[in-house]
Formats: structure tokens, sequence, C-alpha cells
């Protein structure tokens, strides 16, 4: 079977949701994209902020490494719509490593938007639970966030992050 390595920075970060996603997903460790920055700024489908990563030659990106089989990889495309699939490299432990990554079409970004808290939350405690770094985690926890208008979404997704009640999901 063969395998490719994805580079996770956004609500893929998550296990429980990426496991959903793509069931063969493994860690395989984390990493850094030096010459970026995270955005929340690319348009989702239910108009709110979503992830992605924009040129900075000041800044660099943390993220996890998955090993997942070639034959989920269309799966994963189509569930990331709005995004151009490109092949970078990324510092780890071991050294430089080749990947592939979602980066949001240019004119899918708009400036000013912020995510659902769910979404937030996503990013959060999967860069928590994947041991990013944690003042690189406290800038996450400061990004703006807003109330999803759809209650059953937003409560499915709270579900999903062990988060019971609305108000609940600070950290």
């Amino acid at each position: 079977m063969s395998s490719l390595y994805y580079f996770a920075y956004g609500s893929n970060l998550h296990p429980a949701r990426f496991y959903r996603r793509v069931p063969s997903a493994r860690v395989v460790t984390t990493a850094i994209l030096p010459g970026y920055t995270l955005s929340f700024e690319k348009h989702g489908a239910d108009d709110s902020g979503k992830c992605s990563i924009i040129p900075d030659t000041n800044e660099a990106v943390q993220g996890v490494v998955y090993r997942i089989a070639a034959a989920e990889r269309p799966g994963l495309d189509a569930l990331e719509g709005g995004y151009d699939c490109r092949q970078l490299v990324v510092n780890t432990v071991k050294g430089s490593m080749g990947v592939y990554t979602y980066v949001a079409c240019n004119d899918m970004i708009q400036p000013g938007l912020a995510p659902y808290h769910w979404y937030k939350l996503y990013v959060l405690h999967g860069a928590r639970q994947q041991g990013l770094d944690a003042n690189y985690c406290g800038r996450i926890e400061a990004q703006c966030s807003v109330d999803d208008p759809d209650t059953e979404r937003e409560r499915e997704h709270f579900r999903i992050l062990g988060i019971e009640e609305r108000g609940c999901y600070d950290r």
C-alpha cells in the first residue's frame, strides 16, 4: 500500500477530527514550516474563517506530519475545497522532509473573517494534543472567534471536541 506525507496546520491537527476524515492517518512527527504564517481568513462554505498559510519570511507555522494511505487522498482533496495542494518542505527533529499540504486559493482569502468557536478549538486543542509550542498555541488561543448561528452544527462539533455546553469552551 502506497502512502503520502501530509502536513496539517489547521483543524486537521485535531486527531479525532482527522481520523474521521482519513482513517489510515498516523502521526509521524511534529514539524515547522518556515516562511509562512497561520491565517484564519480563508472563506469557508459556512461563511466563517478557516485556516490557511500565507507567505511571511519572518514567521513559521507549526504542525504535524501524518502518513496517510495514497488511496485516501482523493477523499481528503474533496473535503479541502477552495484550497490548492502544494508540495513543501518542513523541518522536523530529524531534518527536512517533503510533504504536501493545502493552501487557500487567493480568491478564497477574505481579510477580517473570524472562525466559529468550534473550529478554532479544533485547531487549538489539536495543537496542544500534538505538543506544539506553548507560545504558538497561545497565538491560536488569542484568535478572535464567533458563535456559529447553526446551533445543531455547533453542538455536533462541540460533542466531537468533548464540550457539553455552549459557553464552556474557553480553553
